[in-house]
């Protein structure tokens, strides 16, 4: 891939169910939002067929990106794959893959720059994920103008293998500690405050003792 064709910024979580990623993930979309670039993003979810399969993450990348200030007017990439798929009789039929992938490259050509947003990219089906993979890494070779991907993802074998050349950033357990060790502070203070706790009755050596518990148990979360 040449050097000046894209960015990825995959950010790996090792960690236990609801650690944050979808969060940072939403907090990193909101960011690109407020941005002059143009967004599109997608939440995967293994539990919904529609979201964790490649066409329909493309396919829905593809709508927010064909999208202009006027809702009446279509993009004249999208315009000309309805025609063509009009004239051949297949109108009503879904795009490919193969299709999907080149409409996205037509699309990212239109803006400056594009950042393309996925969470939880591990939750789409096992063994067919490397189609999107691939896909994406297209869009990034074959696109005349900037694109950037910023996923959320575990790192599972083939996910590492796909994007063992691209810069990572890695949120572990302990990288949020003091944050939850403030909050669990507060939140045990506030409750002998108002007597919830032992009538309000608790020794600051038993107050001690009951936020190391809780902090020692949160694992990040």
């Amino acid at each position: 891939m040449p050097p000046s064709s894209g960015r990825v910024l995959v950010l790996p979580a090792r960690l236990l169910a609801g650690a944050g990623k979808t969060y940072v993930a939403s907090r990193a979309i909101d960011f690109f939002v407020s941005t002059s670039e143009k967004v599109a993003y997608f939440y995967c979810n293994r539990a919904e067929q529609n979201r964790r399969k490649p066409e329909s993450i493309l396919n829905t990348l593809i709508q927010q990106l064909a999208q202009t200030k006027s809702q009446h007017k279509l993009l004249k990439p999208v315009i000309d794959i309805y025609q063509a798929r009009e004239e051949a009789g297949q109108k009503s039929s879904r795009l490919t893959l193969n299709e999907s992938q080149e409409l996205l490259v037509q699309l990212t050509d239109i803006y400056p720059q594009t950042t393309i947003c996925i969470d939880a990219l591990d939750e789409v089906e096992n063994g067919i994920r490397v189609q999107l993979l691939k896909s994406l890494k297209h869009v990034l070779e074959r696109s005349k103008n900037l694109v950037k991907i910023f996923a959320t993802t575990r790192m599972d074998t083939d996910i590492l293998l796909q994007f063992a050349m691209f810069p990572k950033i890695e949120l572990q357990p302990d990288d949020n500690v003091s944050d939850i060790n403030q909050f669990v502070e507060t939140k045990v203070q506030s409750t002998i405050d108002n007597g919830l706790l032992l009538d309000g009755d608790v020794h600051r050596e038993l107050k001690l003792e009951i936020c190391n518990a809780l902090c020692t148990r949160s694992k990040g979360m």
